[in-house]
């Protein structure tokens, strides 16, 4: 009999729960069927998605719980990132994030908004011993939201291992969320990575898109490809879940050329310090000139990612002959669905003609020591092991433009990644000293849009910390934040239960914002993303029934401050 309990008890756990390699038994995080719109490793900007983001049927408001016993060890609001979250420490040695919240349940909430008060701060991080909000499994802690770096209602929700703080992989541990569809292939990128190389008789990036034929991915049906030299690819390719669309990240790809396996990772762990290391493993160019997500297929000397699989060189093959190379690709998904992708490189041994340097070459940096170069009224400062290989460096300058005050200086170029910031010195040029610490760094974004860099005056140049190369000039920002209440000054409120208000800049971005009510400090949440304030009202702090004056200070980036006065009934 008890061994039928037993029987019984661990059935249910598997039907009910998820199962991890090590035998921990999760509860579900929501009620509601689990469909995922990103997942672990998945590519993202600048870091690896450290989690899986739980679709939650276009609304907020879903009820989230514990997935096990344990405790809350911190809460953390953001204005950005993942807006509200909670950390849950249980005992089987994982931790538990829930982030994008709504809002907390509400013993939790009047914790986190006396703390907010106390702090004067909307943005909190708070840690908490095991006796202030101690949790059984499935537990509610709180309401699914949008908040934070959110485009949409989702729950992000992550497990961590609680010694090292690492995300792991939250897919092996078998929550009910079905995959029978396997990874697909959309393009391959070769390139040429030394001097003699080529693809085609050219020295640029051959791409192809791929077709499905037989089963097997491929290039279309008469596409040669002819090459020599040390040879670059990388290939974009996305796996994909039951009952949703969304594009999410692989688990394993390998490479094997001429069926000896020369590149292999797998994404199970990786730690917070490495996920800028992103910018080495996938196509950076691709990414930056066609918005392409794309995997490399080799490792690049300063990539210290731990995914890598150890026993294999990853390293790109070298076509030193005049004959067919077989190259075979395979991506695979957690639930052991997979794809392959083949096709032939033909082989050229003959040399071409080394291609003269860029326009604008410098000089060759190395990426495993410090470098500096000066012209003019530029400086550039980059550290060691702020680049992921050796960089031919290029520098340029192209006349004032958008209002700025300087030529615009291009520094290297923006295709080229960078790990560690830099820092970029330009000489101010003459001013009124009251407009010194106005100046600033501005840039072009992808849509070739001009944006701040930030930099302060220092030492009559202004000086920045870049995590990017490309085009600066020196710009000014005397234009305070917009501010724009939502309603008419003396209105009756009494109606809504929150006070919007709309705050823009120009230029160098919100710095920091204060609000008081009737003189006393007032929690305003900030909404980046809508460029919102709210308040929500509360009768502990003011009073129902009556008129209220409001101060509200917004102040930009290079200290430019504007101020809201008014009133309104509630």
């Amino acid at each position: 009999m008890m061994r039928r309990t037993i029987s019984l008890i661990l059935l249910q756990c598997l039907m009910l729960y998820s199962i991890g390699q090590d035998g921990s038994c999760f509860h579900p995080p929501v009620k509601i069927p689990i469909f995922i719109s990103g997942n672990f490793g998945e590519l993202r900007s600048d870091h690896f998605h450290s989690g899986i983001d739980i679709k939650t049927q276009g609304i907020t408001g879903h009820h989230v719980f514990s997935v096990e016993e344990g405790y809350v060890s911190r809460i953390k609001v953001q204005a950005n990132g993942y807006g509200k979250s909670i950390y849950i420490t249980h005992p089987n040695g994982y931790t538990s994030v829930y982030g994008h919240l709504d809002r907390y349940r509400e013993d939790i909430a009047v914790y986190v908004k006396k703390m907010q008060y106390k702090q004067r701060s909307h943005m909190v991080d708070l840690f908490l011993n095991r006796l202030t909000f101690p949790m059984e499994k499935g537990e509610f802690i709180a309401y699914s939201g949008n908040t934070g770096g959110s485009s949409g209602p989702h729950l992000h929700f992550e497990l961590r291992s609680t010694d090292n703080q690492h995300p792991v992989n939250v897919l092996q541990f078998n929550f009910d969320i079905r995959d029978q569809e396997p990874p697909r292939f959309h393009s391959v990128f070769i390139y040429p990575m030394d001097k003699k190389g080529q693809v085609n008789g050219k020295v640029e990036k051959f791409s192809s898109k791929l077709v499905k034929d037989k089963g097997i991915y491929t290039i279309p049906y008469g596409t040669e490809i002819r090459a020599s030299g040390i040879l670059g690819m990388s290939v974009e390719v996305f796996d994909y879940l039951d009952g949703v669309s969304n594009r999410c990240g692989i688990y394993t790809l390998e490479m094997y050329v001429d069926n000896k396996l020369s590149y292999s990772h797998t994404m199970d762990e990786f730690s917070f310090s490495e996920s800028r290391y992103i910018n080495a493993h996938t196509d950076y160019e691709a990414n930056i000139r066609l918005g392409v997500k794309a995997h490399r297929l080799h490792r690049l000397p300063n990539d210290k990612l731990r995914i890598y699989n150890k026993d294999t060189e990853n390293s790109p093959p070298v076509l030193n002959e005049a004959r067919s190379y077989h190259i075979r690709i395979v991506a695979s998904d957690v639930a052991g669905n997979s794809s392959v992708l083949e096709f032939e490189v033909n082989g050229n041994a003959a040399p071409i003609p080394v291609p003269d340097p860029a326009n604008g070459f410098i000089t060759i940096m190395s990426y495993d020591r410090a470098n500096d170069f000066k012209e003019g009224p530029v400086q550039v400062e980059i550290p060691v092991n702020a680049l992921y290989q050796d960089l031919d460096f290029s520098y340029l300058s192209s006349p004032p433009a958008n209002g700025s005050l300087t030529p615009f200086y291009h520094i290297a170029t923006a295709e080229v990644p960078v790990h560690k910031s830099y820092t970029l010195t330009i000489q101010s040029p003459p001013l009124d000293p009251l407009l010194h610490n106005k100046q600033l760094l501005i840039t072009y974004n992808n849509a070739h849009e001009v944006e701040s860099a930030g930099g302060e005056f220092k030492n009559g140049a202004v000086v920045a910390k870049l995590w990017n190369f490309g085009q600066f000039a020196i710009a000014l920002d005397t234009i305070a934040p917009e501010i724009i209440p939502l309603w008419k000054g003396g209105a009756d409120l009494s109606s809504i239960k929150d006070l919007r208000i709309t705050i823009l800049d120009n230029l160098s971005g919100i710095g920091k914002y204060e609000g008081y009510i009737d003189n006393q400090w007032a929690l305003f949440e900030y909404d980046p993303k809508n460029d919102l304030l709210h308040y929500w009202f509360d009768e502990k702090r003011i009073a129902k029934g009556s008129t209220h004056e409001l101060e509200l200070y917004v102040t930009d980036q290079k200290g430019n401050l504007n101020l809201l006065h008014t009133t309104f009934n509630w």
